[in-house]
């Protein structure tokens, strides 16, 4: 069972929290060791955001990251299982190997797999990736590391830094192989509270960045490129997961995020598609190519935000009443997401918008 901090009214605590420093939550910085980190049998939920709406630059000691405007474009759950229930128990034994399934299918064609896991393992040093379990053709596999990926080595505390190597390969009878090999940059750079729509926690904030060069050859035709992925991670005592994880690609000194994650309890959101949380909203002409009207079944006051396919936003509006009108006249044609929040900040609606012309 996940033990949460005692949650205040979100007004009190949001007033509490600016008028004390935040020091409720983080008069000193904690100690993170393998006890919170997850364990098999967690299932752990989190929502995705729209990983341009994180500011990940600000850090410091006893700092105060207020995240709770966070907007859920999705849910999905970590379902972590002993390897002993999975189908790959033959390849990770051992009582404190697990694995989380992350993915259905991934490849395509004569390349393609299925029922793919991720396992892992932890002991008082560290927390640790330890290889791979997946189908080829009905047939379950598995691929192990050579030199382990050592997520966090413990115990954990503000200022510390670390490097760790792994090395990875997946070879199947020489028709395809994947090898990755390189190191792991950990940095504590800031310590405090958080605070997400979810909850507000104690935190450590790690950097951790994945140096490697990756190679793949299939039917002997081989070539190699470098890979280099950070992730900003905002780690409590409490949550398992990080209260928050920034992730995406660095590359000469530039960090492109493109995923969001933050730890939630379940909403009632499906997936990415048109979903009205509240209010029967209606939004028409759908395609369009000037005008789009909304209109709610009751009144609100909010703001309506239009994110492109990169997650950048691109219009704002605030509204009152029971309709709204905006102009997608300059945007160019495509698929926008469409937030529709109250003047609390709660999510509205969730939709998408085309334009056409």
């Amino acid at each position: 069972m996940l033990i949460k901090p005692i949650k205040m009214n979100k007004i009190a605590s949001t007033f509490f929290l600016i008028f004390s420093g935040a020091s409720f939550f983080a008069q000193t910085p904690i100690t993170l060791t393998s006890a919170n980190m997850p364990s098999s049998g967690d299932t752990i939920r989190y929502s995705n955001a729209f990983p341009n709406s994180v500011d990940y630059v600000p850090t410091g000691t006893n700092f105060f990251w207020n995240y709770d405007t966070l907007i859920a474009r999705s849910q999905d759950r970590y379902d972590y299982k002993a390897a002993f229930n999975t189908p790959y128990a033959f390849y990770f034994i051992g009582a404190t190997k697990y694995g989380i399934k992350t993915a259905d299918t991934i490849g395509a064609g004569t390349f393609t797999f299925t029922d793919v896991y991720n396992f892992f393992n932890k002991t008082t040093a560290n927390f640790r990736t330890e290889g791979t379990g997946f189908k080829y053709q009905g047939l379950p596999l598995a691929a192990y590391y050579s030199d382990d990926d050592e997520l966090y080595t413990f115990p954990l505390n503000y200022l510390d830094r670390d490097s760790t190597t792994f090395k990875f390969n997946l070879n199947l009878a020489g028709t395809i192989s994947y090898g990755q090999q390189g190191y792991r940059i950990n940095e504590v750079d800031g310590w405090g509270s958080i605070k997400t729509p979810h909850d507000s926690a104690a935190c450590l904030r790690v950097v951790s960045t994945s140096y490697s060069v990756d190679t793949i050859n299939i039917s002997g035709f081989g070539f190699t490129f470098p890979n280099v992925q950070r992730a900003y991670k905002w780690v409590s005592l409490t949550e398992k997961i990080p209260m928050l994880e920034l992730s995406g690609s660095y590359t000469a000194g530039n960090f492109l995020p493109t995923q969001a994650r933050f730890r939630d309890t379940y909403h009632n959101l499906v997936g990415t598609t048109e979903n009205n949380v509240k209010s029967g909203l209606q939004i028409y002409p759908n395609p369009s190519s000037d005008l789009v009207q909304l209109k709610f079944a009751e009144t609100h006051t909010g703001t309506l935000k239009l994110y492109n396919a990169a997650t950048q936003l691109v219009l704002s509006s605030n509204f009152d009443g029971k309709s709204h009108e905006i102009s997608v006249k300059a945007l160019e044609n495509g698929t926008y997401f469409c937030i529709v929040v109250d003047k609390s900040g709660a999510l509205i609606s969730f939709n998408k918008i085309i334009v056409a012309k």
